[in-house]
């Protein structure tokens, strides 16, 4: 009888979450397949050495620290861009594991009976 009453607790807790499968949507195609961006900085050169000028070794540290500034720039909209997915991803991961906390409760619940 006993076992009969585990039976019916578990079909009854994965009754629960069978909604929360078929509500799921999948992601659209079109945001898999968009490619990559890339950064648009120019590297600059090769450093032009101890035979070089003043002004030539000025001119090319000025190129390296615009190249390094179009480099933060680009990486902290990338980052500011991928904050809200990644905000939905850890609320998702939260749900989840709330989920799986509520049925196996529900199991140790129906295993006490």
């Amino acid at each position: 009888m006993k076992h009969r009453l585990i039976v019916i607790a578990v079909c009854a807790a994965l009754g629960g979450f069978a909604p929360l499968a078929f509500a799921q949507q999948p992601a659209p195609a079109s945001a898999a397949a968009a490619p990559a961006p890339k950064h648009a900085c120019t590297k600059p050169g090769e450093f032009p050495g101890s035979l070089a000028t003043d002004n030539q070794r000025r001119n090319w540290q000025r190129a390296y620290v615009d190249y390094v500034d179009c480099l933060k720039k680009f990486i902290n909209d990338e980052q500011a861009l991928a904050e809200p997915h990644i905000k939905a991803a850890n609320d998702a991961i939260n749900e989840y594991n709330t989920g799986v906390k509520e049925y196996n409760a529900q199991i140790e619940k129906a295993k006490g009976n």
